[in-house]
């Protein structure tokens, strides 16, 4: 058996057969996150270690040797650590992306109201109807049912890598590995 969690993790995906880009995409991670994880770079995060677990259909304590234990205790330096990191990079980057989202989601909305809007200013005399108005309106109105489904697909995905991101890091701070004979003295 392997003897590190990179290599464990590697194994196992070779095992049952699956690429790197596979497991990323499982875990809404990149590529490069899983070969650093695989090249002993970095260590996965235990929410990580938890999915991967799942995915293989192992034990976490697989990853471990079995000779490992997950213990939930808080740790003070890991957690200011990562608000100060959240607070300026995480809240920043995410309100930025929701109001890119919700901006195009208003657009699409647009699009497919703009017929129906020119109608109703005309029905109502706010403003006289043009065909060439209308025309441009119901283009709109193709382009937003054309672009609608690939637009809730890349929402989707945002909001699964934002989930995993946020997941994988707030767990970092409540979380740690020690040796089963260690835990067992306690």
């Amino acid at each position: 058996m392997a003897a590190t969690i990179g290599q464990r993790i590697k194994q196992k995906r070779e095992a049952l057969g699956l690429t790197q880009s596979e497991v990323a995409e499982k875990l809404f991670v990149t590529q490069q996150t899983v070969a650093r994880w695989e090249g002993d770079k970095h260590l996965p995060p235990i929410t990580a270690l938890e999915d991967l677990a799942k995915l293989f259909d192992v034990e976490p304590a697989y990853f471990f040797g079995g000779d490992k234990v997950v213990m939930h205790k808080f740790n003070f330096f890991a957690f200011f650590g990562s608000m100060v990191f959240n607070l300026l990079f995480f809240w920043m980057v995410a309100i930025s992306i929701v109001t890119f989202l919700l901006t195009n989601w208003g657009m699409i909305f647009g699009g497919l109201i703009a017929p129906v809007a020119i109608i109703y200013q005309a029905v109502e005399g706010i403003r006289q109807f043009e065909w060439s108005r209308f025309g441009v309106a119901c283009l709109f109105t193709v382009i937003a049912i054309v672009v609608l489904p690939i637009w809730w697909k890349f929402n989707t995905y945002i909001w699964r890598t934002l989930k995993a991101y946020y997941r994988y890091n707030v767990n970092s701070f409540f979380y740690e590995v020690t040796p089963a004979d260690k835990h067992a003295k306690k």
